[in-house]
């Protein structure tokens, strides 16, 4: 399949693959032969792996990827065993299609199919009776950030601390009947099923101390000072989010058949039901022009159309211009289809917070929230590809791991040559130990 690919792409994979190609300007034809050479070796599963990408593949689409930020991609990466994944935001998403790809095959094929299908249920669900009675977390859950993986049932809901009896009888008034005899940790998994299937949002069915526990994880308290519970559940309120959520999930039918109608997708007669109408917007939502548009303000549009020669620098446009243009000449697909444009509001706040912003700073819009989420994007994300690039080349510029290379590296990730120095003369020695029996990877 690479034989159809752009110089772009094939440049992309073998970045993510740490395999070397020409610096100057290769050929077409020099790419693909690297790509070739790799290609194998890239694609070869073992029976634990293919278990493991059944689980984690079985709920997506190759296109899943493009909308994911890049530490939910090396996330996923690092669960179907890519050592250390990096590269831009770019990169990640093609090794992560590619390995979707390698598992579309192996599975066509019918390699591992029939062991691996029992193996990666019982490895993720447990047995009979842990199918049935508690809640699941997959791989496919952990890469996603699902949070109810995380907690424990002993201690980090309301109800961890009830005694058996009070349990039982909050089960037998839902209707749940356990035996006398039922041990806690049964009880506690029925709780689960059915506590929080009674609440929403979720997290008001977690203890004080894990509600603590997420804000500050999050950036959003910043010490250990307890709170009380209506505190925590009102910074909950404005902070909290799912990974899976989108901005349209938070809507009701009214808003989802607003937009529907604002964007031509549907007529304003249309008689659907929510679960169409949400089908509809989470297929339409990415490609609108104003969702994309909206993260830049009109004196950023401006500048990039005057600096890239689209637009005079006198020229009066109104933003609907602008955005005419910029969809006509900017031509960043990553940037277009940037994950956190589809973030909830929650999400947006929360990323400020997480970088930096107090909450008394943040806007009260979300197009001011989205606009001061793209600067700190884009600055995260050319930093780290800045980051990648320079660690790269000082690695590619000789054989030996100098203590002067070292010292050189620690110095970027740091940022502080004071240091550097010291921890690059033991490092030093050991790289070099090391570096004639074995590839150096980052």
């Amino acid at each position: 399949e690479y034989t159809t690919w752009s110089t772009k792409e094939l440049q992309n994979w073998l970045d993510a693959h740490n395999v070397p190609y020409p610096s100057n300007t290769p050929s077409q034809a020099e790419l693909q032969s690297a790509v070739k050479a790799h290609w194998d070796s890239a694609s070869q599963w073992t029976a634990d792996q293919f278990s493991k990408a059944q689980v984690a593949f079985s709920s997506y689409k190759a296109d899943a990827f493009d909308t994911w930020d890049e530490s939910r991609l090396r996330e996923f990466l690092l669960e179907q065993g890519v050592v250390n994944p990096s590269g831009t935001r770019e990169q990640l998403v093609l090794l992560a299609k590619q390995k979707w790809r390698q598992y579309s095959a192996t599975k066509s094929a019918g390699s591992f199919a029939s062991s691996a299908s029992a193996q990666a249920s019982t490895a993720v669900y447990g047995d009979s009776w842990q199918q049935a009675s508690k809640s699941v977390s997959s791989i496919a859950a952990l890469a996603t950030d699902n949070t109810a993986a995380t907690l424990d049932d002993t201690k980090d809901y309301v109800y961890s601390t009830w005694d058996d009896n009070r349990i039982r009888a909050y089960l037998q008034e839902h209707g749940v009947v356990s035996p006398p005899a039922t041990p806690r940790n049964k009880l506690l998994a029925k709780m689960k099923e059915t506590y929080i299937s009674a609440t929403s949002p979720i997290y008001k069915a977690w203890s004080d101390s894990y509600l603590h526990q997420w804000l500050l994880s999050h950036g959003i308290l910043k010490d250990n000072a307890t709170k009380r519970r209506e505190e925590l559940l009102t910074l909950m309120d404005r902070y909290y989010y799912d990974a899976k959520t989108s901005v349209w999930d938070t809507w009701n039918d009214s808003q989802l058949k607003e937009w529907l109608i604002q964007h031509d997708v549907v007529k304003s007669d249309a008689q659907l039901q929510r679960e169409k109408l949400h089908k509809l917007v989470s297929e339409n939502y990415a490609h609108a022009h104003d969702s994309t548009w909206a993260a830049w303000k009109d004196s950023d549009m401006r500048q990039w159309l005057i600096d890239h020669g689209y637009l005079r620098s006198d020229a009066q446009k109104t933003r609907e211009d602008l955005i005419r243009l910029m969809n006509d000449k900017y031509t960043d697909a990553s940037a277009r289809t940037a994950a956190y444009l589809t973030w909830p509001d929650a999400r947006l706040r929360a990323y400020l917070r997480e970088h930096g912003y107090s909450d008394t700073q943040l806007p009260t819009t979300r197009a001011s929230l989205l606009q001061e989420v793209r600067t700190r994007w884009v600055q995260s994300s050319g930093g780290a590809s800045s980051l990648w690039r320079r660690v790269r080349d000082i690695f590619d510029s000789g054989i030996e791991i100098a203590e002067d290379k070292l010292g050189q590296i620690l110095e970027i990730l740091t940022g502080s040559a004071e240091g550097a120095k010291e921890g690059a003369k033991a490092g030093a020695r050991e790289a070099n130990e090391k570096h004639n029996a074995q590839k150096v990877e980052l």
